[in-house]
């Protein structure tokens, strides 16, 4: 009872406070917020969603403090990885997949330490795409990946199917950036069935049939041999003069592409419609072939023909889509694909195939890297502070000291070398532009975070609250691990407002003081302004008001409580 008397009190004191202040006209802002005590959600070391940028209330000196933080999640951007991967037949090593499961290993703690948003998916391939795992966070689904990554299906290889499955389910991901998708494909590169109408659940085929002196091949991996035994090797030509033929084509990439092209437009435009051979690959026709056989011809392109103009067609739409495409040789067993994959990678990697994931991993786990800058224009309504004392850096919540280098450098974290990890350039110009530096990988769990003071210069008279822009832009440009530039992002502009009040009415001459003159009441009635500041969702103001206020407040709450006490 006693504690609600006392609340009734504070609360009678302040309103009597607000009646007071309105009695002697006190200008007070219109809208008031005060910054909340930093929760576990907010707490810097964990991981920003997206970069923020703030300011505070005009102070008496009309300064504002302007604090940037990023990289966000957002900025740090999301991406998905796709393994594709050949479990059909075996492999003279495993060596390619351990490296991709010690890469798995290494981007899921990576990404739990910093903050990071990465999603795996994994797919088989045999004769039909099979997606093992969809795109799982990987480091709440790490287990599950690897799983994935572990288990085996048999019969047949349908290369086209394995691509076509990870497209699905990479276009189907709309939140994250095509150039942030990434396919990592590891196969010996033998491939002999191929899908129609992008399904990827049912394969096909096509085959010669049982010849003359041969056997049926079935429409298998081996297919080939029955058109290359068979005919007329010496029927066309290489451009090097060697036979025109599957086993010459397989030796290097040039050739192949060759082959391919002329077998595509075969198997396009040809009036003798090769495409009616093509069946769909059964247990059945796996094991007794078919009833409609292509007929014997040079020109009649085989199942690895099509086979190979399909998964690389899926393969191309894939990369023109913007996805990130990897490819790794899984070792020679029975069939040395080797120059098909480099025929694949041919726009994507120069032709050349991956040895090792150190490259990809820095694209996923150095998003904002050395050599990443913000570049934050001031503008004309203030003027940035150039003393070391108002300008900090924090990293990982350690504060670097600002070392002055010259009139417009600083250096923040000197290394042994001489170097520091951070340097920020000032540029007096017309616009003022503030370039932040980064000589090492900044990410969300770990944010930077950059401080500095602006005066506010070009000072509003006209009557009225006036909303200021503390900045004209400040933007994120940042480097991966690998030196490549990704997409600028821009912080938000916070703004601070000015309020300058509109001068009190002249009053009339009184009987009592009759020689009163405007001049002179005015000269008693001084023009007066306050100062307030929002910045971004927030609104800050405090003035000479709130402390008046605060003052009468303590004083009613003093005497209500030494009533209470008697």
């Amino acid at each position: 009872m006693a504690l609600e008397k006392l609340r009734s009190s504070i609360t009678r004191a302040v309103a009597l406070c607000a009646v007071a202040a309105l009695a002697l006209g006190i200008c007070l802002p219109t809208s008031t917020a005060f910054a909340a005590e930093p929760t576990a959600e907010t707490d810097q070391a964990s991981a920003l969603q997206q970069n923020t940028k703030t300011a505070t209330e005009l102070d008496e000196n009309l300064e504002t403090n302007v604090t940037l933080s990023f990289p966000g999640k957002r900025e740090a951007e999301p991406a998905d990885v796709v393994f594709v991967l050949d479990k059909s037949g075996a492999s003279a090593q495993m060596d390619i997949y351990n490296q991709a499961k010690e890469f798995l290993g290494q981007i899921s703690q990576k990404a739990q330490a910093d903050g990071l948003d990465i999603k795996v998916g994994v797919v088989l391939f045999n004769k039909m795409g099979n997606v093992q795992q969809p795109l799982t966070d990987v480091v709440t689904g790490y287990d599950n990946i690897l799983t994935a990554m572990n288990s085996s299906v048999h019969s047949g290889t349908n290369m086209d199917a394995g691509l076509l499955a990870a497209k699905s389910i990479l276009d189907a991901d709309t939140a994250v950036k095509a150039e942030n998708k990434h396919v990592i494909l590891i196969s010996d590169g033998a491939t002999y069935l191929f899908c129609k109408n992008g399904d990827y659940t049912t394969p096909y085929t096509r085959s010669f049939g049982k010849v003359d002196g041969g056997r049926d091949m079935l429409g298998g991996v081996w297919e080939w041999q029955s058109r290359e035994y068979h005919t007329d090797n010496a029927w066309k030509k290489f451009s090097d003069g060697s036979n025109f033929i599957f086993s010459q084509a397989m030796t290097s990439p040039q050739k192949l592409a060759e082959y391919l092209a002329y077998y595509k437009n075969q198997y396009q435009n040809s009036d003798k419609n090769w495409a009616q051979y093509d069946y769909e690959y059964t247990t059945e026709a796996a094991n007794n072939g078919t009833t409609n056989p292509i007929p014997l011809d040079v020109n009649a392109p085989c199942n690895n023909d099509i086979a190979y103009i399909n998964a690389d067609g899926t393969f191309q739409a894939m990369a023109n889509a913007g996805y990130d495409m990897n490819v790794y040789f899984k070792n020679e067993a029975d069939f040395d694909g080797s120059n098909f994959l480099k025929y694949l990678a041919r726009n994507t990697n120069s032709g050349e195939l991956d040895t090792d994931f150190d490259k990809l991993k820095a694209k996923l786990v150095d998003k904002v890297a050395a050599g990443s800058t913000v570049v934050d224009t001031v503008g004309s309504n203030f003027d940035f502070i150039n003393d070391p004392a108002k300008i900090s850096l924090t990293v990982n919540d350690e504060k670097l000291a600002a070392e002055k280098i010259d009139d417009t450098t600083y250096g923040f974290g000197k290394k042994a070398d001489g170097t520091y990890r951070f340097t920020l350039s000032y540029k007096n110009a017309e616009s003022e532009t503030l370039t932040l530096t980064l000589n090492e990988a900044a990410t969300p769990s770990k944010p930077v975070v950059f401080e500095y003071s602006e005066r506010l210069v070009n000072v509003p008279t006209e009557a009225g609250t006036h909303s200021l822009k503390v900045n004209e832009s400040a933007t994120l440009y940042p480097v991966d691990g690998n030196g490549t530039k990704g997409e600028a992002s821009s912080f938000p502009v916070p703004e601070v407002t000015y309020t300058v009040n509109a001068p009190e009415p002249t009053p009339e001459p009184s009987d009592e003081n009759p020689s009163a003159t405007t001049d002179e009441a005015k000269a008693d009635k001084p023009e007066q302004a306050s100062v307030s500041a929002k910045t971004g969702d927030s609104t800050f103001a405090i003035g000479v008001a709130a402390l008046a206020i605060a003052g009468a407040s303590a004083c009613l709450i003093a005497a209500a409580a030494k009533r209470r006490c008697r």
